[in-house]
């Protein structure tokens, strides 16, 4: 390759670097301002279920007169599957940790945990920021890791970036 190319894959290289960046630190943020905030708390309705993988409670809660709506969120959720489990799926530990651990069967599973655990129209608790209500979690703080990941990415990008540099440059 000419230098040329090496200075092209240098600028692409940064720009990726400059949005990962941008982008882990407005997750960062935004993750620790939920977490940091002073938070109300109110009283959530379940209105249905989320259609992710956790099937979490969709809460609808209401301050002053706006409603807002939120889900009870998991920092991750793991499903182990093995065709001699039971058909039902079951919670391995607490369903409201904030790292839900599934176990099904890999042949033919019903998941109705949520809706047995949180049936339509049961409250829950929702803890909100002051200023801006629509800023909420249900039941218990899960930290995200989207932010932590995309840092990850710009870190590697950057030292991928700067090793390609010294390599291939100098």
């Amino acid at each position: 390759m000419n230098d040329g190319a090496y200075y092209i894959m240098f600028a692409i290289m940064s720009v990726v670097i400059v949005v990962f960046g941008g982008l882990a630190i407005y997750f960062l943020k935004k993750d620790g301002r939920l977490k940091r905030d002073d938070k109300l708390k109110t009283e959530g309705v379940v209105i249905k279920y989320s259609s992710n993988n956790s099937r979490a409670p969709v809460v609808e809660y209401r301050v002053g007169n706006q409603t807002y709506r939120t889900s009870l969120k998991y920092t991750y959720v793991l499903t182990t599957s093995n065709p001699f489990n039971n058909i039902e799926t079951n919670v391995v530990d607490d369903i409201l940790d904030t790292k839900l651990r599934l176990r099904s069967n890999s042949i033919a599973s019903i998941n109705t945990i949520m809706r047995e655990t949180f049936p339509l129209g049961s409250t829950l608790d929702v803890y909100y920021a002051a200023d801006s209500p629509r800023i909420a979690y249900v039941e218990r703080y899960a930290p995200s890791l989207t932010g932590r990941i995309l840092m990850l990415s710009t870190i590697l990008t950057l030292v991928l970036l700067m090793g390609t540099f010294v390599f291939f440059v100098i």
